[in-house]
């Protein structure tokens, strides 16, 4: 890749999704230049690109490898991709670990976020100069296996929790607010406890778990729940001394 310019340049961010307003916002807070290009700005990128530190590539992962080969000038700025999963020796990886919702953050949780990038690529501080986020590597080809771990925990977890909101609702009665406590203390707890899991799988307790097969006869998340059960017997047999 080509020459970085100086730490006063700013950042070319490339689409304008929900990761794009939030960095925006970020970089505002540090006081950091950048400048926007969008399809949708009806001006042609090239035109953007000049004087800039970097290109940081905002969007959707299956269309950046084609973009970054219709675009990526070697001899022009670095192009930074913040997909999860994918690697690519066009563009460094640099992989926001953050969930972004509707709302913008406050300066706090955005130095809070951790960083992971392509170990053999430019640094994030060669990248990032002025950002003094957490920072780790790894090797490109573990990019799917990192990024699908996070996706359990944070997205099918979301799904699980959106479903039993639903549920408290409309089958019970129940407000979702009764489920916001037990939310806080079980993210509370994986935060601090060496042995988070409680419920009837901690305790082995088969008969509670089949009633709630039972209960469950005909839901979606029946399979969720089967699976889950299959998956912790695995892991418990695979730990046994």
């Amino acid at each position: 890749m080509g020459q970085v310019p100086s730490d006063d340049a700013p950042y070319l961010l490339v689409g304008n999704g929900r990761l794009s307003r939030h960095l925006q916002h970020y970089f505002d807070l540090e006081g950091i230049r950048w400048r926007l290009w969008a399809r949708a700005m009806g001006q042609p990128l090239e035109g953007s690109l000049d004087g800039v530190r970097a290109v940081l590539l905002l969007i959707a992962d299956d269309a950046i490898e084609g973009f970054l080969a219709r675009h990526a000038d070697p001899a022009g700025p670095p192009w930074i991709h913040c997909s999860g999963s994918l690697s690519t020796p066009l563009a460094t990886g640099v992989h926001p670990l953050m969930t972004f919702g509707d709302e913008l953050y406050d300066h706090a949780e955005y130095r809070r976020m951790a960083m992971v990038c392509d170990r053999g690529a430019p640094s994030f501080e060669e990248l990032f100069p002025r950002l003094a986020n957490p920072h780790f590597a790894i090797e490109p080809a573990d990019r799917p296996l990192y990024h699908a771990l996070c996706a359990m925990a944070g997205n099918f977890t979301t799904l699980l929790w959106q479903h039993a909101f639903a549920a408290f609702e409309s089958r019970l009665s129940l407000p979702r607010t009764a489920l916001y406590p037990y939310l806080e203390r079980v993210a509370a707890n994986l935060e601090r406890s060496a042995s988070p899991l409680t419920g009837p799988l901690a305790r082995g307790d088969c008969r509670t778990v089949e009633r709630h097969l039972a209960a469950l006869a005909g839901d979606p998340y029946h399979a969720v729940y089967s699976s889950f059960v299959a998956a912790h017997r695995a892991v418990a047999r695979e730990e046994a001394p």
